[in-house]
């Protein structure tokens, strides 16, 4: 139809350098499943959804084994359940208070959801909620 423009019968079929806004689209979470270590391993070019489960061990930093190449505005979720016992969390320093303070601990087998967006500066993930599942 125009100049780098893909269209079929009148259609402009959108690529991925075009502005075309997508509407009624899905975009599926890519999830990642760690069984509980005290450095998980995840990777946000992989994963927008990290959980860890059965953890029967404290967290001794998030960031450790953590890998990105993150841009502002990535979200990322973390869902952590311990295996009956609490276990303490640290973050490290990837990972700010935002919105949210960061959690230090798991509440006994309750899946603790926490939530961050990418700072506008992209320089660390912010808190943006923290809460355990009823």
């Amino acid at each position: 139809s125009a100049a780098g423009v893909l269209a079929v019968e009148g259609v402009v079929i959108p690529s991925i350098s075009s502005p075309n806004t997508l509407t009624n689209k899905r975009v599926t979470a890519r999830v990642l499943t760690v069984t509980s270590s005290a450095t998980p391993t995840a990777n946000t070019d992989n994963a927008d959804v990290i959980y860890i489960t059965a953890l029967a061990a404290a967290i001794t930093n998030i960031t450790t084994n953590l890998t990105e190449t993150p841009a502002a505005g990535d979200q990322l979720e973390y869902w952590i359940v311990d295996n009956a016992t609490p276990r303490a969390i640290s973050w490290g320093s990837a990972f700010t208070a935002g919105g949210a303070v960061l959690p230090t601990t798991t509440t006994t087998s309750k899946p603790l959801h926490v939530f961050f967006e990418r700072d506008p500066a992209n320089t660390s993930w912010f808190c943006q909620s923290a809460y355990s599942d009823l």
